[in-house]
């Protein structure tokens, strides 16, 4: 109960000595060279507040050996009344559900004090609050970390603010709105900017944090292409210095207006369909940080009363704002083997910027329909109901249409197309290109639009459409409102019609590349992903990560054909779902999908036969700090069947309960383990089941025993029946909620159609296969499983 854990909490020494290792495991499982470069930063950042020197997690020494008398002691004096909120969202009595928590939480309840004496009265306790020191006019500081295993240089800069308390009055909101509108904007300039091959930035952005009660900084970053960071960090003050001096731009603030508005209004229309958790969200908030909880329709009254008097001078004063304090913190963050940026060699960064010659930035109006004609519309050959309801049309070029009406939204329709083939179709290797060919096609714009354009001409629909490859299947995805949904119909076409790939933007696309790809084996969660990703597939070449050698192989002409080849529309299942009203769609599928043209027919996978590793174990030994990851497999050849698929499904929560139960509860020895048990049938039927998790070093090989034994003992003794039942209902409750997602319905209608052949029903049927799940049928899988291995692989610290 509630109430219980508020007032009625034990903390037997027992429980508390149990409960230390798996704390320990937590704090084991941040560590890294993030972690230490983000306990050098905070003590700058946060100087002269209690922020510089205490991390949320604590300090080892406190985890391993604080006595349960002061846990206590901390629990007695700050878990109060006066600091509690209950926060309840959901389908309930309220009336009811009041008066119960009057009984619960009775008005005169007080805990009692740290010592034990008599409980503090209400009125006499004082939360205290902490803020960072006030901003100092001129200062400067700067931190340059390095650490041998981070694989990309960062630059930051954090300009700080006078304090500002929270507010809820009208004043405040205005304020926001600002600088929401700034915020969309600059990172539109960065976005815009990263996709020229000129700009020394892989990404860059700008944002507003705030600490404390009232603390806050405006801050902006980049990640810096290999061996720019100089070059990065003088393009960071170039941005500041021309929001300082010409603001923004007619078609820039327009854009911005008509985004948010578009966004608010979206809001307004799911506003009765609003998941849970971002009402708690927003209640939380309220309680913890003061944020003001606006009702949808009010806030959008609010921005078209607000937004037309939001102008020039406005923003610029915001802006101005920003840096007006002048106090400044610049870190510098990379390799070990970095050049080094000095605080002389900031300041005259800085100075040159300050003198610099800055042109204002040029924007256009962008608006109107994506085509400037209709194309002639193809046929619907035939039309049939499928026992789920959904539509399905056949059209005249061969493409397959599923409509899928829904409930689930008010104004949501969702878009998935798929077809068989994918990458590795291209050659007897791992074909680069054909690999990147999906990414050169979605930066690149779509027809005559550059994507940056495309991105502005679209600011005030709620419209998203991309293109996409995976080793063995295609396809399209998307989504819009039912007033965009022609939009999405006209990207559709463009995309058959017009592919585009535009020579600079992916020749930034690759600049990126480069940058991520020279150091990524620095960092040991990485090089350790990339070496399951071998160790599991025998070490094909079709299948390892990508280096950065491989872009020397990389043709964007055989990119291109890669593209075209896949422009098919006889290829592919197209489905909507959602808010679908019929006779929209015929004409819509009439006019952009049905008049497609035809091309070469290309609707299979290639059928690869993996190498999968078996009973094998193997050691890697990298990394600095005092930490261990396993991963365990195990793969086995099955011909795929739906009642196999709910038999792995039920064995993936089974095992969820008990490795949860017995690895970290029982034995203390991870803070969080994941597993998972999946049937597939692409390429090739198999099942396979994982365990990964981080641990002390020194239990490795005690944890992943113990696993292994848990896993066997499935397959030796009794289920246990009660986590059987529950893993069961939770199947089929995660199946409830599923299919109140309309994507989830879009790709089961297309997996069910393209990749196993079956009718659309497979879906709505699910619930049964899993009621027909034994548990003599989990242990018959779990034995099955267990010839496959396991394939044990575990990360040790280099200096072990």
């Amino acid at each position: 109960m509630i109430d219980d854990w508020t007032r009625a909490i034990t903390f037997a020494p027992q429980d508390v000595d149990d409960e230390r290792p798996v704390i320990m495991e937590e704090y084991r499982a941040r560590l890294g060279a993030s972690e230490r470069i983000t306990r050098r930063m905070l003590p700058m950042l946060f100087r002269g507040s209690p922020y510089a020197d205490r991390l949320p997690i604590g300090l080892p020494e406190v985890i391993e050996n604080a006595p349960a008398e002061k846990l206590e002691n901390f629990y007695r004096k700050w878990y109060r009344p006066e600091n509690m909120a209950l926060v309840f969202v959901g389908d309930f009595n309220g009336r009811a559900l009041e008066a119960s928590l009057g009984d619960h939480f009775p008005s005169a309840f007080s805990p009692a004090s740290p010592s034990g004496g008599k409980s503090e009265s209400l009125g006499s306790f004082k939360r205290p609050r902490y803020d960072l020191p006030a901003p100092k006019k001129g200062s400067l500081e700067t931190g340059f970390f390095t650490d041998s295993e981070l694989p990309y240089t960062m630059v930051n800069l954090y300009f700080k603010r006078k304090p500002q308390a929270r507010s809820g009055d009208l004043a405040s909101y205005r304020a926001g709105v600002i600088d929401n509108l700034i915020s969309r904007m600059v990172n539109l300039r960065f976005d815009d900017a990263a996709s020229k091959p000129e700009t020394p930035y892989v990404g860059a952005g700008a944002w507003e944090s705030r600490y404390g009660y009232s603390s806050r900084f405006y801050a902006m970053g980049a990640q810096a292409k290999t061996g720019a960071a100089e070059a990065s960090l003088r393009e960071l003050f170039l941005a500041k210095e021309s929001l300082l001096r010409h603001g923004f731009s007619a078609a820039e603030i327009s854009q911005a207006k008509r985004s948010l508005l578009s966004d608010i209004e979206r809001l307004v229309s799911e506003k009765d369909r609003q998941e849970s958790p971002r009402f708690v969200q927003s209640l939380t908030n309220h309680f913890l940080k003061g944020e003001t909880l606006p009702d949808l329709d009010w806030e959008l009254e609010a921005l078209r009363t607000l937004l037309p008097g939001i102008g020039e001078k406005d923003l610029a004063a915001a802006v101005k704002n920003y840096f007006a304090d002048d106090d400044l913190t610049v870190f510098i963050i990379g390799p070990e083997d970095s050049d080094p940026i000095n605080t002389s060699q900031i300041k005259r960064i800085a100075s040159e910027a300050r003198k610099a010659r800055i042109e204002p930035s040029l924007s256009q109006e962008l608006s109107g329909d994506l085509l400037e004609g209709l194309p002639e519309k193809g046929r619907i050959l035939s039309e049939t109901k499928d026992e789920t309801g959904a539509l399905i049309w056949d059209l005249e070029n061969g493409a397959r249409v599923i409509l899928g009406e829904t409930a689930n939204r008010n104004n949501e329709i969702v878009f998935y197309a798929l077809a068989r083939g994918g990458s590795l179709s291209f050659g007897e290797e791992r074909d680069i290109s054909a690999h990147l060919a999906p990414e050169m096609l979605n930066v690149s714009g779509l027809g005559p639009y550059s994507r940056q354009d495309l991105i502005k001409k679209l600011m005030d629909k709620q419209v998203s459409f991309s293109f996409w490859a995976s080793s063995f299947l295609r396809g399209f995805q998307g989504q819009s409102t039912t007033a965009d949904i022609k939009t999405l119909f006209e990207m559709l076409y463009l995309s058959f019609t017009q592919p585009r790939f535009d020579p600079d933007a992916v020749k930034a696309m690759m600049d990126q590349y480069r940058t991520n790809l020279a150091r990524q084996e620095d960092d040991p969660e990485t090089a350790f992903s990339h070496e399951i990703t071998r160790f599991i597939y025998g070490n094909s070449p079709r299948f390892n990560p990508l280096e950065i050698a491989d872009l020397e192989r990389v043709d964007t002409g055989k990119a291109l054909n890669f593209v075209r080849r896949s422009l098919n529309p006889a290829d592919y299942t197209f489905v909507f779902t959602g808010n679908i009203e019929n006779e929209t769609f015929r004409h819509l599928v009439e006019t952009y999908l049905a008049s497609l043209p035809q091309g070469t027919a290309w609707n299979q996978w290639l059928d690869v036969d993996i190498k999968r590793p078996g009973q094998v174990r193997k050691e890697m030994r990298k990394g600095k700090e005092e930490r261990s990851a396993v991963y365990m497999a195990w793969f086995i050849p099955a011909a795929y069947s739906e009642s196999l698929a709910a038999a792995a499904s039920a064995l993936n929560e089974y095992l969820d309960i008990r490795l949860t139960e017995e690895i970290r509860e029982k034995l203390g020895g991870v803070y969080s383990i994941s597993s998972w048990v999946s049937a597939g049938i692409v390429p090739r039927g198999e099942v396979s089941l994982g365990v990964y998790f981080i641990c002390d070093p020194r239990r490795a090989e005690e944890l992943s025993d113990a696993i292994e034994a848990q896993i066997r003992d499935i397959a030796a003794s009794a289920l246990n029946r009660d986590i059987f039942g529950k893993s069961l209902e939770a199947l089929k409750k995660n199946h409830e909620q599923s299919i109140q997602s309309n994507s989830y319905i879009a790709q089961s209608y297309a997996n069910s159609q393209v990749i196993y052949r079956v009718p659309l029903n497979r879906l709505t049927k699910r619930p049964s296969y899993y009621d027909a799940v034994k548990v003599q049928d989990i242990q018959a899988l779990v034995k099955q499983i267990l010839e496959g291995g396991p394939a044990r692989f575990i990360l040790y610290p280099e200096n072990r």
